[in-house]
């Protein structure tokens, strides 16, 4: 199992970045370029950066929320009380880029679905 850096979003619309960015091992500001964007970010952006840095993904996101068993390294998408947002969960830790390293999910957010990562 690697090593992951926990990385805060640097703004409000990078969330997307900073989970490509924990899990590859670059910066944001790298991520940002490979994406070309520095706003929020979909399903496809993710998945463009990923397959850039030679992660392999599931090849579609899957439907979950609090009660679904988690495979060790994903990127959930959940939904906040007023804007959906990316977090990067790894071998039983949630690193959320917006409200912290933690052993549960932030309290408001919901589980949407996630898009599993194989790293190992």
């Amino acid at each position: 199992m690697k090593e992951i850096r926990y990385i805060q979003q640097p703004t409000e619309y990078l969330c997307g970045q900073a989970c490509v960015a924990m899990i590859a091992g670059v910066s944001v500001d790298e991520v940002i370029r490979v994406m070309n964007n520095d706003k929020a970010t979909g399903k496809k952006d993710l998945e463009r950066a990923l397959e850039y840095y030679g992660i392999k993904q599931a090849k579609t996101m899957t439907k979950a929320d609090h009660n679904t068993p988690l495979p060790p390294v994903c990127i959930l998408k959940v939904l906040l009380p007023r804007y959906s947002h990316w977090v990067l969960y790894y071998h039983g830790k949630f690193y959320d880029p917006e409200f912290g390293l933690a052993d549960k999910l932030y309290c408001k957010a919901k589980i949407q679905s996630y898009l599993e990562l194989f790293t190992d």
